[in-house]
């Protein structure tokens, strides 16, 4: 029978009990969070008998305990909902049928259970400050069942993580509101035709702060069961405070000609940098790829362009980008440019 489980449920909670001692204390004489001699369940053995794992529940702890230092009672209170979901998704995401352990772990799924825990510590370690913001990282997790018997994953995981800031401002609305609606979007679809054979992951990190803008780095990931590897999509969003919205073309570009002009150098600098060039067939797509500002990074040295893999060469060449540096668009550039750099 598919079992499709929201991992914030209380019935998931209660399956992850014998991990919430790993949110709360965290003696020094035990190398994981908790004790070990009152271990009881398939995990807490696992984490007490593996050094990388009982290593991880320490480092987790730790970094539980940071993220929630400075925040407000409402962030707080958010960064907990997402700790105890996450406990639920944890006690799951590596077993074959979505069912609590009834043996012991097996290695490949120790080593699964460690990459969940690092992923965990990864996303705690987004609440921090960045520039004048105090943020902190909005999660929810999901996994559903794979109902091909013979699957190497037993289940579909599914994860969404992005920021939020921690502070009452019309700045801080319109950000987070921004986030709850990326968030939304991201949101697999129950019907779609890999739901339930496939992982996916939608991270959302801040890359950089300036007085004029906030800069989003959204990393798109997805695993499909069976499949020889996974993928991967980078994009970027840049908030601008001031204006309270997401940057557009025009906030960087005027007049005409900028797009081709980009299309063109954007081009040329794919052809220099990646070895024997880019597939012929993509040359065409090229110029609408660099023009759009979901693709855009401010570098130091100029504007970052990203292809995605796939996209104008092989998978091996990764996500391919080039700098088309600021001297050569500067017949382009809107007036006031230089304000988002810095």
């Amino acid at each position: 029978m598919r079992t499709m489980l929201a991992v914030g449920s209380a019935v998931m909670v209660q399956l992850a009990s014998a991990l919430t001692l790993s949110l709360w204390a965290m003696p020094a004489a035990q190398a994981a969070s908790f004790d070990c001699a009152k271990a009881s369940s398939q995990v807490e053995q696992a984490i007490c008998a593996n050094p990388d794992l009982s290593r991880a529940d320490e480092v987790l702890a730790r970094a539980y305990a940071t993220a929630l230092g400075g925040l407000s009672d409402a962030a707080k209170a958010a960064v907990q909902k997402g700790q105890r979901e996450w406990l639920g998704f944890a006690a799951l995401a590596c077993t074959t049928d979505a069912k609590p352990f009834r043996v012991a772990l097996t290695d490949d799924q120790q080593g699964c259970l460690n990459a969940v825990y690092r992923s965990r510590i990864s996303e705690l370690g987004q609440s921090r400050m960045e520039g004048d913001w105090r943020v902190y990282p909005q999660t929810s997790y999901s996994l559903v069942d794979d109902p091909d018997p013979d699957a190497y994953q037993g289940v579909a995981t599914k994860e969404i993580s992005s920021p939020r800031i921690d502070e009452e401002s019309e700045i801080a609305s319109s950000f987070n509101a921004l986030m709850d609606e990326a968030d939304a979007a991201a949101q697999p679809d129950p019907k779609g035709e890999d739901y339930l054979t496939a992982d996916t992951m939608e991270t959302t990190t801040i890359a950089s702060v300036t007085s004029r803008r906030i800069s989003l780095s959204m990393d798109t990931y997805w695993m499909g069961h069976g499949a020889a590897h996974g993928n991967y999509a980078i994009t970027y969003a840049h908030y601008l405070p001031q204006q309270e919205r997401m940057l557009t073309a025009e906030d960087l570009f005027t007049g005409n000609g900028w797009e081709a002009a980009l299309g063109k150098l954007a081009l040329d600098e794919l052809d220099r940098t990646i070895d024997g060039g880019i597939w012929e067939e993509s040359r065409a797509d090229v110029p609408k790829v660099a023009t759009d500002p979901s693709r855009w990074n401010f570098g130091d040295n100029g504007l970052e362009i990203t292809f995605q893999p796939y996209e104008v060469t092989a998978y091996a060449a990764g996500a391919p980008t080039v700098t088309i540096g600021w001297d050569k668009l500067s017949d382009y550039l809107a007036p006031d440019y230089s304000n988002l750099l810095y």
